[in-house]
C-alpha cells in the first residue's frame, strides 16, 4: 500500500476495548448533523449521576430525568445522544453472539468534554473527577454494574411525587474509599464493612433511612455473602456505624440473579442475621429491577415474611400509600 492510499484510509469511529467491548467514536455524519448545544441544569445532574454510578443506558437516563411525559423515551435518547456528539458523555457497545442477533443497550460513560462540567457541579472538596478506564472493563463487572444503575434510577423515579425530603447514592468508590472495618473475634479475622452501595433517604418528618445493597450475580459462594451480612452485622453491634455514619441503624437490600439464588440467600441470611433484624433485610431478584414490576410495589421479601416495597409508608400520602400485595405468598420461600 503506497503512502497515498494510507492517506485516504477512512478512520475508524470505533476503538476496540477489552472483551469485544468497543468504544463508540462520533463519525463525520455525526460532527456534520450536531447542533449548538447549551447545557441545562438537568444535563449537569445527569452527567453527575453518569460519573457516580460509572455509566448508565438512555432508558436508565429515561427513567431517572425525564418524568411524565409523551415521548420521554424518545426525548432522552436524543439528548443523550447530543452529549454524545459533544464530548460529554462516552459511548460503549456490548458484544451480542451472532446466533442471538439484536442489540444490547449502550453503556454511557462520562466524555471529556464533562469532566469540567461534573466538577464544577460537585465543587471544591470533593475528590478529583476522573473518566472511567473504559479499557478496563469486564463484561461480568458490567452487569453487575448495570443492576446497581437499574436500582438507582427506579429510586430516583419513585421519589418524585412523594414526602422524601432528600435522598442521596453513594456508590461502591466511595464506600471503598472510607476503608471501614470490623474485628470478628469468631475468625479472629478483620472484615470489610463495604455494600456494593448506599442508599440514604430523608423524609418530611426528619427520618432517616439507610440502605445497604448487595448485588448478586450468583456467582460467588455463599461462605462470602454469608461472611459479609456478618461483617454488616458486627460493625451495627460493635457501634461502628452509629459512630461513622451517624445512624442507629440500617435495612439491607439483596438483588439476585434468579429464585433459586434467593431461596438459598434468604436462608443463609436467617442463619447469620439476629431474629430481631430480620424485618430488616429486604430480597428481590432482578425482576423487580423492570420500571412496570418496580411500580406494582411490594415486590421485596424480608427474612421474617413479609412483602414490602422499597420506601416507607411515610414516603406516600395517606391516600395513597403503598399497601401489601395480597398476590404475593407467604413463608419460606422455598416452599
Amino acid at each position: 500500500m503506497d503512502k497515498s492510499e494510507t492517506q485516504h484510509k477512512p478512520k475508524r469511529n470505533y476503538q476496540p476495548l477489552r472483551g469485544h467491548l468497543v468504544r463508540l467514536l462520533p463519525g463525520p455524519a455525526d460532527l456534520a448533523s450536531r447542533c449548538p448545544i447549551v447545557l441545562t441544569e438537568r444535563d449537569r445532574l445527569l452527567l453527575a449521576a453518569v460519573h457516580q454510578l460509572g455509566f448508565l443506558t438512555a432508558d436508565h437516563i429515561a427513567l431517572a430525568f425525564f418524568p411524565g411525559r409523551d415521548g420521554a423515551g424518545s426525548a432522552a435518547h436524543q439528548r443523550v445522544r447530543e452529549l454524545w456528539q459533544w464530548g460529554y458523555l462516552d459511548r460503549v457497545q456490548r458484544p451480542v453472539a451472532p446466533a442471538i442477533g439484536g442489540s444490547r443497550p449502550l453503556l454511557h460513560a462520562l466524555g471529556p468534554a464533562g469532566v469540567p462540567v461534573v466538577a464544577a457541579q460537585l465543587g471544591d472538596g470533593t475528590s478529583p473527577v476522573q473518566r472511567r478506564r473504559l479499557d478496563r472493563l469486564d463484561d461480568l463487572f458490567v452487569n453487575h454494574d448495570l443492576q446497581a444503575a437499574a436500582l438507582w434510577a427506579n429510586v430516583a423515579a419513585e421519589v418524585r411525587g412523594t414526602l422524601v425530603r432528600s435522598w442521596r447514592w453513594i456508590a461502591e468508590r466511595e464506600l471503598r474509599a472510607r476503608g471501614e472495618r470490623v474485628r470478628d473475634e469468631r475468625s479472629r479475622h478483620w472484615l470489610p464493612f463495604l455494600p456494593d452501595a448506599a442508599v440514604e433517604l430523608t423524609y418530611a418528618e426528619g427520618d432517616v433511612q439507610v440502605c445497604l445493597v448487595e448485588i448478586d450475580m450468583g456467582t460467588q459462594p455463599l461462605r462470602r455473602f454469608r461472611r459479609k451480612a456478618r461483617a454488616f452485622e458486627l460493625f451495627l453491634e460493635s457501634g461502628q456505624f452509629a459512630r461513622r455514619w451517624g445512624r442507629d441503624t440500617f435495612e439491607v437490600v439483596v438483588l439476585t440473579s434468579s429464585r433459586p439464588r434467593l431461596e438459598q440467600l434468604w436462608r443463609a441470611c436467617r442463619e447469620d442475621v439476629p431474629e430481631r433484624r430480620w424485618s430488616m433485610y429486604s430480597l428481590a431478584t432482578f425482576d423487580v429491577l423492570r420500571p412496570a414490576q418496580w411500580r406494582e410495589g411490594s415486590g421485596f421479601l424480608t427474612l421474617d415474611n413479609q412483602w414490602v416495597g422499597l420506601l416507607y409508608d411515610a414516603a406516600y400520602p395517606s391516600d395513597s400509600c403503598a399497601a401489601s400485595d395480597p398476590t404475593h405468598p407467604t413463608g419460606d420461600p422455598g416452599a
